[in-house]
């Protein structure tokens, strides 16, 4: 697997979408005129079909807001693209009042959300959280999936699946979803939905990828669920992953001896690593890790030449995805130089392929983003196995 399947490579599953196009194009597409006026009581006859007892809120993400008014949901995506600032509204409204509820300079979602294409492994992890794969009917990428239920309805055609990057428009006419989820990343692409959304297609940027802790991105659970009214689930769940991390990141923060790390492998002469407030640099402070670049201060990768890495390698305690490699003669195939390597010597290199398929599918980029609490426990057992306790690998191997 390349670099871009190291911690920051989800880069791959970004599909582009304009927002300064927001306020012609995706209301020309179906958003609620600006002239329209929000409708402060719910009709009685429809009372029962709004039910807002219990509500999804944001304690840890940075990327949504979500509020609760009469008779809908205001959903806010907040900067969802890497060169635009910009928040997108979506008005989420009960499917049986949709078409008497107007607000304002939003872009409408009949709830509950029925029907889905999805474009990352990410949203399925999503759905898998809140028991609701049967919701997906479209997936991009399908080679990818990890997720047992799901590959099993992708063999058996009950979800079209569509090469990774591929988003074949006349099927997703065909299947007519009540929502296509795409990932939030550069705006300069969005006429490639201009198409599906000119044709009634309800369309929600996801950008869970741009949280820089595990705890964010885990919590775009509460996007989907607020999607499918299933709140009550998603804050169950969620809440108990959310103690279980923190429970485990105060236990290392009491230890003085930090193991130092070094991370992945060079690629053509340069070796990328990841920032120090990268989302990949708080899991590694959280498990108790020393890293070089922690004062790097960028959010995304670091283009680092060979020897720079290479010197801090030769004495790092600890290495982890060193690429596709699980073995140390996949080491040793691509520069013998790794022999000298600390870790090499003592045997402390680790993969995250535990879970994952012949075919490149990674449990650790799919059910991986929503338990953040099993990757860390997994990082604690690697350096601080005394703090681990009895923890089995759930995502991570060592290398042989």
């Amino acid at each position: 697997m390349s670099i871009r399947r190291s911690f920051f490579q989800h880069t791959y599953y970004t599909i582009r979408i304009c927002a300064a196009l927001l306020s012609t194009a995706l209301l020309a597409a179906g958003c609620q005129s600006s002239a329209s006026k929000e409708q402060p009581n719910v009709p009685e006859a429809d009372a029962e079909i709004v039910d807002f007892t219990h509500k999804a809120e944001a304690d840890y993400a940075e990327g949504f807001h979500i509020s609760y008014h009469d008779n809908y949901k205001l959903l806010e995506i907040i900067n969802p693209f890497q060169d635009r600032v910009d928040t997108l509204r979506y008005s989420l409204v009960p499917r049986g009042i949709a078409d008497q509820v107007n607000v304002k300079n939003t872009r409408e979602i009949p709830i509950p959300v029925r029907t889905l294409v999805a474009t990352s492994t990410t949203h399925v992890a999503l759905t898998d959280m809140l028991n609701a794969n049967e919701t997906i009917t479209g997936m991009v990428g399908a080679d990818y999936i990890y997720t047992p239920e799901v590959r099993r309805r992708i063999e058996e055609g009950i979800i079209t699946g569509f090469p990774e990057g591929e988003l074949n428009k006349e099927k997703v006419l065909a299947l007519d979803p009540d929502l296509l989820m795409i990932s939030g990343g550069q705006s300069s692409q969005f006429d490639n939905y201009r198409v599906l959304m000119d044709s009634g297609i309800d369309l929600l940027v996801n950008s869970e990828w741009l949280e820089t802790t595990p705890l964010g991105k885990a919590e775009w659970v509460k996007v989907m669920a607020a999607l499918l009214n299933k709140e009550k689930l998603a804050n169950e769940k969620f809440d108990a992953v959310a103690r279980r991390y923190n429970h485990l990141k105060a236990a290392v923060d009491t230890v003085e001896d930090k193991p130092t790390t070094i991370n992945n492998m060079p690629y053509k002469g340069a070796w990328f690593v990841p920032g120090g407030e990268s989302f990949t640099a708080r899991f590694l402070r959280d498990a108790g890790a020393d890293y070089p670049w922690y004062d790097s201060g960028e959010t995304g990768g670091l283009r680092k030449a060979f020897e720079v890495v290479y010197r801090q390698g030769l004495e790092a305690d600890v290495w982890l995805h060193p690429g596709t490699a699980k073995t140390k003669e996949d080491i040793l195939a691509k520069d013998e130089r790794f022999r000298d390597f600390k870790s090499f010597r003592t045997g402390k290199i680790y993969h995250n392929y535990r879970r994952s398929t012949p075919s490149g599918a990674n449990d650790f980029w799919e059910s991986g983003v929503v338990r953040p609490d099993l990757v860390l426990a997994d990082l604690v057992k690697i350096f601080h196995p005394e703090i681990a306790g009895n923890h089995n690998f759930y995502y991570y191997g060592n290398v042989e």
